[in-house]
């Protein structure tokens, strides 16, 4: 087994991407190989240490192609450490309770293995690619356009995910 992390991310409108690519650049600051990939472009995880898996949440739940993901490669991610993130704009002002109600986003990857440790960040929201359901949803939260994503708060995370040893074997 090589030292290369997996950075996998699903997302909708493109903005989980950039959360996935700037924890990539924390962990590369702390010496690790690490590939950064769209969760529908990975067809084999053979040889990395570790996996990190992010979505954003969408009505409370992540997307399910992260679901799947998981549910195919269960085996093999038994067998390394899994750390998960989740994105979105609900995660903006992260409290005890909206924490807690994102961590329930995970429970069905939960199922099929455990999660070391989840990272918490804050989307992008933007009206232009939206669904109308997803326009409808933002306009009765009075959800405001933005986008909300620090990525220097997902590099420091990640370079914490070395020092913290999570992901260590």
């Amino acid at each position: 087994m090589n030292n290369r992390i997996l950075v996998i991310y699903a997302t909708k409108y493109g903005a989980t991407e950039g959360i996935a690519t700037a924890i990539a650049e924390g962990l590369q600051k702390k010496g690790l190989d690490t590939d950064v990939r769209n969760v529908k472009e990975v067809f084999d995880i053979t040889g990395y240490r570790a996996i990190i898996i992010g979505s954003p949440i969408y009505y409370g739940k992540i997307l399910p192609e992260i679901v799947s993901f998981v549910n195919l490669h269960k085996n093999e991610l038994h067998e390394i450490p899994v750390i998960g993130f989740l994105s979105g704009y609900s995660l903006l002002d992260i409290s005890p309770e909206k924490k807690q109600a994102a961590n329930a986003a995970f429970d069905p990857v939960r199922e099929h293995i455990e999660l070391r440790y989840i990272g918490y960040f804050a989307g992008k929201i933007s009206e232009e690619h939206l669904s109308i359901k997803d326009k409808t949803l933002m306009k009765i939260t009075a959800a405001k356009p933005g986008d909300y994503r620090n990525r220097e708060t997902a590099i420091i995370w990640a370079e914490g995910l070395v020092d913290l040893c999570m992901l260590q074997l």
